[in-house]
């Protein structure tokens, strides 16, 4: 038996160091409801995240297998929030959390399970008695939820939700006395007895159990059973055709039931009884794949709440594994044709949860800062760099001045020279370019001229970067990056950086005063004095196999890993602890191409280059 629930909430929160939230979770052809209020006293920073985060958890987990009892997913979903719970204590450290009163009620058919946390408090009003039914529940434990109090609702019993104690302001006689009139009257009665003291912050929620009118029961019209209307569909046929059949051979409205007769009649039944035969075999066989499938739709939305649950715990690999199977899966359904709208939802909802397990940024509809081909139309840049605050895009030979939002008529950078690599020196005031023949071209006072060093000519490299004065290149072929140092009008002879670093697939280059190797296939070195350094991205929530540029400068806490293939860029979060950590990503969905990226010293601001474009956003 199912009980109709009334109820109604109220909350005062008196200052900043005070957060409430009281939510009701409900499904759609389930009766079970789940009520939660909660309050986060002291460091009320990320309370409304931890709060989301546990409500998210009792959605996804506890209504997501509905076969099972209502008491054993209750506890499986209290599980589930103290892994996180914990999970998220020690990230941001116990201060962060504050202290968390809450109570959280499962209502089950006539059933009532409940749990409790610190100061919070359930009371049960019924016959006109008032009962503490959460006393016990919660204890000193690293775990926020402990135990369960369950019980057998009757009807007409009221419950108490409050995250403080009520009965601090009034005895059990007086609350159950306020409690006598209907849920909205003795909700207001509550309240101002609340208001009535200056200092009480807390969340209220008054809940009537009552039993639901029997409604008239009607008997339900008979559906038909499709194979069957078709077989008779044919059964009528075939006499109408037997009918005519007798008639044109005898002339009698009723026919003489000769040899010939016969056997045409046993002909057409054995038809008709293969046909309906074929019909059974069909139905039985579309219905045992619809139910199939349905399992299986059924089983990835289950998985899709265990990645939720992986993700809330930072355990991102797992997640992503876990969403990748059931895209894999849900993509084999769809090519069935079967349940066509609801693989399509599930497709969606696996995105949506990848987006917010990796913490993905989806832009579209971008329109250019700058477009490069408004000087040139056949412009098809290489890389984006900055000096003195203005941007600078270049191409094979030409380079682009960008002043604010206005770029520049192109410069041509040499007649014959083909450019693969640049970057910028701002401390001595130019641009420096790589060209494929090996040579090295600089920019400095608007003028171009060809640079020289203290050797007989330049290393072999396919990238270039400069830290101060030292210019860095990077020559996979020789396993080895050069150093060359800015003298008054040349640079300095080569020295080797590199002592002890694998350089062979090497693709890209950062500095910071670390230097961050690309490689192809995603594997990213870091290097301090000449030696490998430990490194390992942390929560890893991206595949950056196919990235072609790594990028980040001293001033930044981040690097910024283009992807071109999908038309993103990774963040990756540098200096933490032995190695890195994963933050988020940015999908550019809209561009033709990713060419280059740059990021202002004050990582507020991605640019990101197209062959034609140069673009903008907010990190």
């Amino acid at each position: 038996m199912s009980f109709k629930i009334l109820a109604d909430t109220f909350s005062v929160a008196r200052d900043s160091e005070h957060f409430i939230q009281i939510k009701t979770l409900k499904k759609p052809r389930l009766d079970d409801q789940v009520w939660l209020s909660f309050e986060v006293i002291g460091n009320t920073k990320f309370a409304r995240a931890t709060v989301q985060s546990i409500i998210d958890i009792v959605d996804e987990v506890y209504f997501s297998n509905p076969e099972l009892e209502p008491y054993e997913r209750f506890e499986n979903t209290l599980k589930e929030i103290n892994l996180i719970y914990n999970s998220i204590k020690e990230k941001r450290g116990v201060k962060s959390m504050g202290k968390i009163n809450a109570v959280i009620a499962v209502f089950a058919g006539n059933e009532l399970h409940l749990t409790q946390a610190n100061d919070a408090e359930a009371y049960l009003i019924r016959k006109n008695k008032l009962s503490l039914i959460s006393e016990g529940l919660s204890g000193k434990s690293d775990d926020l939820f402990l135990n369960i109090a369950s019980g057998e609702l009757m009807s007409e019993d009221k419950l108490i939700f409050a995250t403080s104690r009520l009965l601090r302001l009034a005895t059990h006689s007086q609350i159950t006395q306020l409690c006598m009139d209907g849920i909205t009257e003795a909700l207001d009665s509550i309240r101002e007895l609340v208001l009535s003291d200056n200092e009480l912050s807390i969340g209220v929620a008054l809940v009537h159990a009552k039993l639901p009118q029997r409604p008239v029961l009607q008997e339900a019209p008979k559906e038909s059973n499709p194979i069957v209307e078709k077989a008779l569909a044919k059964v009528k046929s075939a006499v109408s055709s037997v009918s005519a059949f007798f008639e044109k051979k005898t002339g009698l409205k009723k026919p003489e039931w000769s040899k010939n007769t016969i056997l045409a009649a046993i002909l057409v039944v054995a038809l008709l009884l293969i046909i309906s035969i074929s019909f059974l075999v069909d139905g039985s066989r579309d219905k045992a794949l619809r139910e199939e499938y349905r399992v299986k739709i059924e089983a990835m939305n289950q998985d899709i709440s265990k990645a939720n649950t992986k993700g809330y715990a930072n355990d991102k690999e797992t997640a992503n594994a876990i969403l990748d199977k059931v895209e894999r899966d849900a993509r084999d359904v769809l090519a069935t044709n079967y349940f066509r709208t609801e693989v399509l939802a599930l497709l969606d909802k696996v995105q949506g949860t990848r987006d917010s397990i990796n913490n993905i940024k989806r832009l579209s509809s971008l329109q250019p800062y700058v477009d490069l081909s408004q000087k040139r139309e056949t412009v098809e840049a290489l890389g984006i760099m900055s000096m003195d605050d203005n941007l600078f895009a270049y191409e094979y030979n030409a380079l682009y001045e960008v002043i604010l939002d206005q770029v520049l008529d192109p410069k041509t950078i040499d007649e014959t020279e083909v450019v693969m690599s640049a970057t910028a020196m701002p401390d001595q005031g130019m641009l420096v370019f790589l060209t494929q023949s090996g040579r090295v071209i600089e920019y400095a006072d608007g003028q171009f001229r060809f640079a020289s060093n203290e050797d007989s000519g330049w290393k072999p490299g396919i990238d270039v970067k400069a830290y101060g004065r030292n210019l860095y290149l990077l020559s996979p072929s020789a396993n080895q990056i050069y150093k060359y140092s800015r003298l008054r009008n040349n640079f300095s002879s080569a020295t080797e950086y590199n002592s002890d670093a694998d350089l062979k697939g090497a693709i890209s280059m950062a500095i910071d005063g670390n230097v961050y190797v690309l490689k192809q296939g995603g594997e990213i070195i870091k290097i301090f004095k000449s030696k490998v350094q430990p490194f390992v991205v942390e929560d890893m929530g991206a595949d950056i196999s196919q990235a072609t540029q790594i990028f980040t400068s001293p001033e930044l806490n981040n690097l910024y890993v283009m992807d071109p293939v999908n038309k993103r860029v990774v963040i990756i979060e540098k200096e933490v602890g032995e190695g890195a950590r994963y933050k988020s990503q940015i999908y550019l969905s809209d561009l033709d191409s990713l060419q280059g990226i740059y990021v202002d010293p004050n990582e507020q601001t991605l640019y990101v280059l197209s062959k034609k474009a140069i673009y903008k956003t907010e990190i």
